[in-house]
Formats: C-alpha cells, sequence, structure tokens
C-alpha cells in the first residue's frame, strides 16, 4: 500500500511540474507580447491562495494535476486592446508553441544534469566479443569508432540504439580512429534477425545483477501478446535454464517467429507458456566493453541527442503506421514505469522523457492542441477571415472527444497488460 501511495505521489509530481512548464511557456509568452492573461493556475479544484499581480490573478489549487493559462480572447472573442484575438499572425503563433518549448527546454535541461551525474561509455573499445563481425572487419581492441554509415558517434549508446528498419543494409561502414590515424571499413552482417517478446528485466535486491524476473511488458509485444506478466520468473525456454535475464535474451535471439515454451514461475506456480517472438533487426558488432570516462559537455550534448531523437522518432514510426495503437501506453502505463523508479536520478529521467512527449503530442496539428490551434491561426491567416467561434467550438469538440476515445483506449489496454 505504502509503495503504491508513493508512486502516486511521484506521478502527480511529474505530471504537475510538466503542465505547469508548459502553461508557464504560453504566459510568459503572452506577457512578452503584451497579452492579457486573467489566471496562471497551478493545480485544479479549490483555491488554497490567491494573489492579483498587474491585471492577472496567480492562484494555487488543491489539485496537483497540472494548471492553466487563461490568455484573454484565446477562447471566444474578446474586444480589449490585449486580446490574444486582436494581435497579429506571428505573435499568436509564439504564443502557441512556447508551451512545446518550455517542454522541450524542461527535458533538456534534466538530460544534460543527468547525463553529467554518472560517468559516460565512449566509444573506444576495451574488449571484443570471440565472434565480433567488427573484429573480422579488422578492427581492433584499442581503437575507437567515429561514425556508422557516416554519422557520427560519441557514446555506445549512440551505437547500441543505432535505428534500423526492414530497409537496413546487413553491411555497414565504419570509421575509426588508431593511434590518431582515421580509418574506414565495411563491416559484414552486422544487422541481424533476432527474436523479441518486449520486456525489461528487475535487478536483485542489492542492485548489483540484472534478474530472469520480467519488470516490464512492452504494450504490443510478444509477451504481452501470449499472457507474460510483469513478476513472472523466466526458468526455462524450450528446456534450456534461463537463470539470467541474458540466458533469457540469447535462447529469445535464436527462436525469431518460432513457436517457443517458456517455463514461468508466478506467485508460486510453474507454468508453462507457448510464445513466438517477433523478427526485430538487431545491429550488433560484437562490442564486450568499452572506456568509461568522466562526462564532458560534448558527451552529455551527444546522449542528450540521443534521446530526444529517439522520442521523437516514435512519434514518426506512429505516423509511419509502424507503432500501433496497442503498442502505446497511457497514464495507467506510465504509472507501472513511474514505481520502478528507484532513485532521483531515474525519477528526473522519466519526468524529462514524459516532458518531452507532451512537447512532442501538443505540437501535432490535431485540434484541441497547441498544433491544431496552429492551423487554425495560419489558416485564418490566409483566408483573412476568422474562423466562426460556433466552428471552432464544434471542431475542438470533436477533436477533444476523439483524443478521450484514445485515452479510454489506450488505458484499458495498459489494465488488460498489467492485471
Amino acid at each position: 500500500m505504502l509503495s503504491f501511495i508513493i508512486t502516486i505521489i511521484k506521478l502527480l509530481v511529474i505530471l504537475g511540474v510538466v503542465a505547469t512548464i508548459h502553461e508557464f511557456g504560453h504566459f510568459l509568452a503572452s506577457k512578452l507580447c503584451k497579452i492579457g492573461v486573467n489566471e496562471f493556475s497551478i493545480g485544479f479544484g479549490p483555491k488554497i491562495l490567491q494573489k492579483e499581480f498587474k491585471g492577472t490573478v496567480y492562484t494555487l489549487r488543491c489539485l496537483p494535476l497540472g494548471g492553466y493559462c487563461a490568455i484573454e480572447g484565446e477562447e471566444g472573442t474578446s474586444d480589449r486592446e490585449d486580446s490574444f484575438s486582436n494581435k497579429n499572425v506571428f505573435q499568436k503563433i509564439f504564443v502557441l508553441v512556447m508551451g512545446v518549448v518550455f517542454n522541450a527546454i524542461l527535458a533538456i535541461v534534466i538530460f544534460l544534469a543527468v547525463s553529467f551525474s554518472y560517468q559516460t561509455a565512449t566509444t573506444k573499445i576495451t574488449e571484443l566479443s570471440p565472434n565480433s563481425v567488427l573484429a573480422e572487419s579488422g578492427v581492433q581492441v584499442g581503437d575507437t569508432i567515429i561514425s556508422i554509415d557516416g554519422e557520427k558517434v560519441k557514446t555506445v549508446s549512440e551505437i547500441l540504439n543505432k535505428k534500423v528498419d526492414e530497409n537496413s543494409s546487413s553491411d555497414v561502414e565504419i570509421e575509426y580512429e588508431r593511434n590518431g590515424e582515421i580509418y574506414s571499413t565495411v563491416v559484414k552482417n552486422a544487422i541481424k534477425d533476432i527474436g523479441y517478446i518486449g520486456i525489461t528485466f528487475a535487478y536483485n535486491d542489492d542492485k548489483t545483477d540484472v534478474t530472469n524476473v520480467i519488470e516490464l511488458v512492452a504494450a504490443g509485444g510478444a509477451a504481452n501478446e501470449y499472457g507474460l506478466k510483469a513478476g513472472d520468473k523466466i526458468t526455462h525456454i524450450n528446456g534450456i535454464e534461463t537463470s539470467t535475464s541474458t540466458a533469457v535474451k540469447n535462447v529469445t535471439a535464436e527462436n525469431a517467429g518460432k513457436e517457443t515454451i517458456y517455463t514461468i514461475e508466478r506467485k508460486g506456480e510453474v507454468m508453462n507458456k507457448t510464445v513466438v517472438p517477433k523478427v526485430k533487426k538487431e545491429f550488433n558488432l560484437g562490442i564486450d566493453s568499452v572506456e568509461v570516462v568522466n562526462t564532458t559537455l560534448d558527451l552529455a550534448l551527444a546522449d542528450t541527442k540521443l534521446n530526444i531523437k529517439t522520442i521523437v522518432g516514435s512519434y514518426v514510426d506512429l505516423f509511419r503506421g509502424k507503432v500501433k495503437v496497442n503498442d502505446m501506453s497511457g497514464i495507467v502505463g506510465i504509472g507501472e514505469v513511474v514505481s520502478t523508479t528507484s532513485s532521483l536520478v531515474e525519477f528526473f529521467n522519466l519526468m524529462a522523457i514524459i516532458s518531452l512527449a507532451v512537447g512532442v503530442a501538443n505540437i501535432l496539428p490535431f485540434p484541441p492542441l497547441d498544433g491544431g490551434k496552429v492551423v487554425i491561426v495560419i489558416g485564418e491567416a490566409i483566408t483573412r477571415k476568422k474562423l466562426p467561434a460556433k466552428a471552432e467550438a464544434i471542431i475542438s469538440y470533436i477533436g477533444f472527444g476523439l483524443l478521450i476515445l484514445l485515452t479510454l483506449i489506450v488505458t484499458y489496454n495498459d489494465i488488460i497488460r498489467i492485471i
């Protein structure tokens, strides 16, 4: 019960900070453009504190679920000189996008701070696996990888998270440095098809090793589809003992697209689950370890860039049809992830991820999101006609209804996946 309460508190803090920062972006932009702000509120519901200053009422309310910025003339019409509706198109767009900008700023600041909180694994190789495709191409221990297919890399995370798709060639061009000299080579079979079921594993009690106990099950993954759940301990796969997470991953990788028997322990009961691991292309150079150094600004920036690229890329995949609604997570799924954070670094890193995700979602051209409002403002500027208030309200209601429907579907999928 205590852990549940702590999770709720952490979730409220994250959502409250992310939403308040977003609204503060709108507030600051409005003030800069001399647009009236009737109220800036932190939280919703009954008032706790209230103070008026220079025409704006600043309010603290009892429900810490975000906040709002009541801009004069943004909703409906207003004859006031400082009304949003009386400003030019550039000022309107500036006000609308600044919420997203502030979400991005918060995310970048946190990502940078998190990067400086620990050492960074570079791309200088200290150990290669026996069957490494990199070693077969002539790269040696002590070499530093500079680029992959022309894309610069500075951290091992950039190598491990290299994006691949169905059209990716199995061969890649690697540029590396050895004794101050730059060399280039083509690495054969760097991308292979592997089995993947969409799970992460829990650490042991002293956080020194990763176990074979499932911590999270990804929405839309094979594990979710075939009934594996968080807390399941995978003891065997096709009769092969899997006492570590590495063993689970290795055996799963070898069974892409095949019916595979997972023997699990769930609340003291042993059972078998037939799972067909999905086929996933994996980029693997066979690097076992790299040099770890104190984080510098350029390394922190590289890590931050990777985080941003990954989050934005997930939205691109959504519109390209690579991510389905069933693969998405809502508030329940976020709460599940929040419950696994065990340190301040993990907590703030998750806050940054959510802040950037909220920002990107808000700029989408869909009413009643900020991006949808930007489209309306641009449309009015082109046609030189203001959209009737009734029509704008209808568009917003339809959009809001669709967002509610999507939220219900995603939340339902989260609950079914967890229970």
